[in-house]
């Protein structure tokens, strides 16, 4: 029996002295996979280390809302950055959480909502899955995400407590209902017949440890070896068995997380001598001519990633780059999402005598609030900057990019400065009647760099 335990907080104070017998006696209890959920700025810090140390643990990262309004600006950039990390395969815990505690001031309300509708606009431009905590809030969490649906990549009720009520609208904007030890609970009949009615396919377990142990832990130190009560009392519930429910449990967690062990799939494939570096399947543009939603091949490669590669498989799997014309960070989705692996891949070709090109739609300052040309010097010899319109509505219209800000400006901006800082640029743009494609070619002349028109739904078809 393999369990996955979908809400962890490991690198909390309360695991310091034993967090490596927590490991094991979840092993032996058949929890094979953890998510490390981040909640707050230290928090994300530390599960960054932890996921890197531990082979079966993944992380996310976010703000929860217990962290508003004392938590400043500068934590979301950081956000941006560690959603690029390795093994980070969503955003969260996010929400709103209203319940007033004795000794503390009321919740801010106002601030949880600016700061859960931040992080929403995030996981949206991330294409992440969310972990969205609600606690006496339903009617104003649901309503924030129906506003910033939907959710191509899904997400998690953690800990849901909406009862029949809410499950409907939960279960339409394809979430996942995240059950843990309250459903021991004496007085959790709510809860329970949630699991009763909840589609099999819509069903995760958790533990929140070290929060929330099941009924015979109330009131110590919940652990993810106790999961296995957690299901235990869901299968007499759904009347299956042990077996069947964390087999299928298991499997929502690998789908909507991306967990799978095995190999994910093509990510490095050959095309006339140059190889093409398949890091992602998320992007931060939903463009109406791009295929990727309809079939994700070239020519004779299919892309669909079922986990996204890690550094170590790429410069496994790129074996000698200077047998190759160019190394070229392309594939079905935008590869600065996963700018620290592209780097680190980037360097180990270059260092064995490679040449780096990056294809990109040019959203890096949009991702991560910041320049990151300087630290992709010495490391990308050119960048293809997919462009598409020389005018800003129609760009819009045509690349849906996944950002209220004037994105259009934000790239020919990019292609500037890269220009500028002495990098050769290919301006590309996919040939659409609609388009006027010489008013692309005289714009990308004018910041200094080439043209390239490329056929629509022609793939696979280097310069």
């Amino acid at each position: 029996m393999v369990l996955i335990d979908t809400h962890v907080h490991l690198e909390d104070e309360a695991f310091a002295s034993d967090r490596d017998e927590i490991l094991q006696r979840a092993e032996e209890t058949g929890i094979k996979t953890l998510i490390n959920a981040g909640s707050a700025v230290e928090a994300n810090r530390k599960i960054l280390q932890l996921i890197r140390q531990a082979p079966n643990m993944y992380g996310s990262i976010g703000l929860h809302p217990h962290e508003f309004p004392n938590t400043s600006e500068p934590a979301f950039t950081d956000m941006r950055e560690q959603l690029c990390q390795e093994k980070i395969v969503a955003l969260g815990e996010i929400g709103l959480d209203y319940h007033v505690f004795p000794d503390y001031p009321p919740p801010d309300q106002k601030a949880q909502q600016k700061a859960f509708c931040k992080q929403l606009e995030m996981a949206k431009l991330f294409e992440l899955p969310i972990i969205v905590h609600v606690r006496e809030a339903y009617e104003d969490a649901l309503h924030w995400l129906k506003q910033y649906g939907p959710y191509t990549n899904g997400g998690v009720m953690h800990c849901y407590a909406g009862g029949e009520e809410h499950l409907a609208t939960v279960l339409d904007m394809g979430f996942y209902t995240g059950i843990g030890g309250p459903v021991t609970y004496p007085k959790a009949e709510a809860m329970r017949e949630v699991v009763r009615i909840v589609p099999s396919d819509r069903l995760l377990l958790e533990t929140d440890a070290p929060y929330l142990p099941p009924q015979f832990r109330r009131g110590k130190r919940n652990e993810p070896a106790y999961l296995k009560a957690v299901a235990e009392a869901c299968a007499v519930l759904r009347n299956v068995s042990l077996e069947t429910l964390a087999e299928q449990t298991s499997a929502n967690a690998r789908c909507l997380f991306k967990l799978e062990e095995k190999h994910p799939g093509t990510f490095v494939y050959d095309i006339q001598g140059y190889l093409y570096i398949n890091l992602t399947n998320r992007c931060s543009a939903d463009c109406t001519f791009c295929p990727r939603r309809i079939r994700r091949q070239v020519q004779q490669y299919e892309l669909s990633l079922s986990r996204e590669p890690l550094a170590e498989e790429l410069i496994a799997g790129i074996g000698d780059p200077a047998k190759y014309r160019e190394v070229v960070f392309c594939g079905f989705g935008e590869p600065i999402l996963r700018l620290p692996t592209l780097l680190q891949v980037a360097k180990a070709v270059k260092s064995r005598g490679g040449r780096v090109r990056v294809d990109t739609n040019g959203h890096a300052d949009i991702i991560f609030s910041r320049d990151i040309l300087p630290e992709c010097q010495g490391l990308v010899d050119e960048w293809s900057v997919s462009l598409n319109s020389a005018d800003p509505e129609q760009y819009t219209r045509l690349v849906r990019p996944r950002s209220n800000t004037n994105v259009h400006a934000v790239v020919v901006e990019f292609i500037s400065r890269a220009v500028k800082m002495g990098f050769p640029v290919t301006v590309t743009a996919v040939k659409l009647s609609e388009v006027n494609t010489q008013a692309v070619q005289k714009l990308a002349e004018s910041l200094g760099a080439r043209y390239r028109g490329r056929l629509h739904q022609r793939l696979g078809e280097p310069e």
